[in-house]
């Protein structure tokens, strides 16, 4: 006879799903904190239960794993080949970013990461804000998104 999962053990099944599919995410930007944290919550027990403050967490992340492909009506390489010329001007953690991006030749971007090349940008060109990313930006440092953003970051 098959065991039957009770309703929050079902829930906590879809939670390290995410948590998991987070891990795969190509190209993402987690800090080293993020990393250990989705690692640690990925290998959870099976009976494990996820708590509120976990589910703030895990819906934060997913607002950073967001994928954008413009900013302002610029595309990540209108944005790019602006501020490429200039990466040896800037500091070694930023020049070292725009020649990580070069080399990667994705079409898209990360929110954080979007973020950054829009400012990068900033120092050469005029580029407005980018409203939808500066909401994301903001949801990313302390607010839950599940109501913010829509029913896609409900866990």
């Amino acid at each position: 006879m098959v065991k039957r999962r009770s309703r929050k053990l079902l829930e906590a099944d879809r939670f390290q799903a995410r948590v998991i599919s987070l891990l795969c995410v190509a190209h993402a930007d987690w800090n080293e904190w993020e990393q250990d944290w989705l690692l640690d919550e990925a290998r959870r027990p099976d009976d494990y239960i996820y708590s509120e403050k976990e589910r703030v967490i895990l819906n934060r992340l997913i607002a950073c794993a967001m994928t954008f492909t413009h900013y302002s009506e610029w595309s990540v390489w209108e944005m790019l080949d602006v501020a490429y010329p200039y990466r040896k001007d800037l500091d070694e953690d930023d020049e070292a970013f725009l020649e990580q991006l070069r080399n990667w030749r994705v079409p898209d971007l990360k929110v954080r990461q979007i973020s950054r090349l829009a400012r990068l940008c900033r120092l050469t060109e005029f580029l407005p804000r980018d409203e939808i990313v500066a909401d994301v930006i903001r949801a990313t440092r302390g607010q839950d998104l599940s109501e913010l953003v829509g029913n896609e970051l409900r866990i």
